[in-house]
């Protein structure tokens, strides 16, 4: 009696799941809807590379990837990574209509901005045709363990649809693109994704793939994707002004442990820069921000990510302590000098190097202010915050002395003797750019 109780038991077990039998394929659909919803704003980009020879221009395939349109008047976003490969595209459609990509009046066919890699097309659209936009969703809200779709062209093959779910958010420091928060999920994407929508059970972009991580080449369980909110900022940047418009407050910071109870780190000012809204505004070297813009500081991810996302012009609010008080400032965000962007010689430093200098505002000292994770400077072990004490053997007090020195060498860097804390460091560059 008591074995036909558990075989009775044990089968009523088994047919447990039949008595929801609609619940299975409820959830399928929301994968398949969401699909459907999408596909028809996700465009498969077909790269060339031309060349004139003898009268007669060729073309030369160099790659795919993928691109969202964003707009009814046909503005793809995509990946600079992807676009970079070619100077001229084309674009197919869903259903398998093909188009050429417009000049825009840069008179290149595309505006990009290398530090997020994210870069705008726009469709030659000569009939008027009402392309089919994304909706995009807010990542803020995104959580992780929440089911994602992604839609691509991996290796070339079409409107591929693949799926995961989010295995976390804010990823930096992977050393894709210089300015990173990127959702990691495990996705399955491979080569030709990038560029195309990671998509919500709604049907909402939620972020931009990008990226795996990989040994092989091949998916690996780990890929990543910029945020749908960083995505919408940068598309409206780069259509409406060419360029993406960064608020500048001018200090550089570092993460230390922090020694109060409740605190796992804290954000410290390392270097203010000369003539920048910190200083004008009083912060100073020492000085421990607690909160911007309103938002606790925690990390230095969050200060980044809270002034990334703050407009150009506005004002800032800043809280800091420094000798156990709490100082409160207000920071106008405002643009670097256009002079400092086109000035020639820091834009060769920067394209080849990665590196980008100031003076500090305090000590006059030539202070390497951001460095590209892609750039040589990084990859041969510089620090933001490091001091430049010598350029291939000369003293250096100024940025005008280090461009003496860069000017006299072709633009070329072998050896920096630098100052990082109190102690001296000598940095061999070793490498080649891009």
């Amino acid at each position: 009696m008591q074995a036909i109780r558990k075989i009775m038991i044990f089968a009523a077990f088994m047919i447990a799941p039949g008595a929801l039998p609609g619940a299975p394929l409820e959830f399928n659909t929301l994968f398949v809807n969401a699909a459907k919803r999408v596909k028809p704003s996700v465009v498969n980009i077909i790269i060339y590379r031309s060349s004139e020879k003898g009268g007669e221009r060729t073309f030369t395939k160099t790659g795919f990837g993928s691109g969202t349109i964003v707009s009814k008047d046909g503005y793809i976003v995509t990946n600079y990574h992807v676009v970079k490969k070619g100077n001229y595209y084309q674009a197919v459609l869903s259903d398998g209509t093909e188009y050429e990509m417009a000049l825009l009046p840069n008179n290149k066919y595309y505006y990009a901005d290398s530090k997020t890699d994210i870069a705008v097309m726009r469709i030659e659209n000569i009939d008027n045709y009402a392309f089919t936009p994304v909706m995009l969703g807010n990542s803020d809200l995104l959580e992780e363990g929440e089911w994602v779709v992604a839609i691509g062209n991996p290796y070339g093959l079409r409107q591929s649809v693949t799926t995961g779910i989010v295995s976390s958010k804010g990823r930096n420091d992977i050393g894709f693109a210089d300015i990173e928060d990127f959702i990691q999920t495990d996705v399955p994407i491979n080569p030709g994704n990038s560029g195309g929508p990671l998509v919500n059970l709604k049907g909402e972009m939620v972020g931009m793939n990008t990226a795996i991580r990989t040994i092989s080449g091949g998916f690996q369980g780990i890929s990543f994707a910029i945020p749908s909110n960083v995505v919408r900022q940068a598309c409206v940047e780069l259509i409406n002004y060419g360029r993406i418009r960064r608020g500048w407050i001018g200090f550089l910071a570092r993460e230390r442990k922090a020694y109060r109870m409740g605190e796992k780190t804290i954000v410290e000012v390392i270097s203010v820069i000369k003539d920048s809204p910190a200083e004008m505004a009083g912060i100073c070297k020492g000085d421990i921000v607690r909160e911007i813009g309103g938002k606790k500081v925690n990390s230095l991810s969050e200060m980044i990510a809270v002034v990334g996302n703050t407009p150009v012009s506005t004002n800032l609010t800043m809280r800091v302590s420094r000798d156990g008080y709490l100082y409160e400032y207000v920071l106008v965000l405002r643009e670097k000098d256009a002079a400092e962007d086109t000035e020639a010689d820091n834009r060769a430093l920067y394209s080849v190097y990665g590196i980008e200098l100031n003076e500090n505002s305090q000590t006059g000292d030539v202070v390497v202010s951001y460095l590209s994770p892609m750039g040589i400077g990084y990859q041969n072990g510089l620090k933001k915050g490091d001091i430049v004490r010598s350029l291939d053997g000369s003293g250096i007090s100024s940025i005008d002395d280090f461009m003496k020195v860069f000017n006299r060498n072709r633009s070329k860097l072998s050896r920096l003797g630098i100052q990082r804390d109190t102690r001296l460091y000598t940095i061999e560059m070793v490498g080649e750019a891009d």
